[in-house]
């Protein structure tokens, strides 16, 4: 039976994590562009420094998960606060990969970054992953109308948050 392990991304992962990017649904489900390189994704974690936390999920050693937490360390009055994001590669959807790595993040906020809010953002064409964010104790705050370009179209996203208080 294949093994689901979560991990801290590693510079090895990089081209994995871009080439994941490229699968249509990921990037159509994310804020990503097609074809995001290994050089800018290398780019991207070596700016955000420590305000970014980056796990992969791999099956018998294979990527198959991206999950990303960038906190506001710089931002004195959102400290508190972090944004999440989550792909998990096509074909192995639906089998609780999303949530480990969602699940990892949550306990890592909690018990070692000190942050209470966690944001993020989900098309309302992706009821899946929204049900899976209520289940882990997110809730809807809004709705942003023509949040972002998606296949063609501008389309409208949820905003959704945990607050520890509320959860606990």
């Amino acid at each position: 039976m294949p093994k689901l392990s979560i991990r801290p991304m590693i510079s090895r992962d990089l081209a994995l994590v871009a080439e994941l990017y490229r699968q249509r649904s990921c990037v159509e489900n994310s804020l990503h562009t097609p074809f995001i390189s290994e050089d800018e994704w290398r780019s991207r974690v070596l700016h955000m420094g420590n305000d970014l936390q980056c796990l992969v999920a791999c099956i018998d050693e294979q990527l198959v998960g991206h999950c990303c937490l960038t906190t506001y360390q710089n931002e004195p009055r959102r400290r508190h606060a972090a944004t999440v994001g989550v792909v998990v590669d096509q074909s192995y959807r639906r089998q609780g990969i999303a949530r480990a790595m969602l699940e990892e993040m949550i306990d890592t906020c909690d018990n070692w970054l000190g942050v209470t809010r966690i944001e993020l953002e989900v098309f309302v064409s992706n009821p899946g992953a929204i049900a899976l964010y209520r289940q882990l104790g997110f809730a809807e705050e809004g709705t942003m109308r023509h949040y972002a370009y998606r296949n063609g179209i501008l389309e409208d996203a949820v905003i959704m948050a945990r607050n520890q208080e509320t959860v606990a």
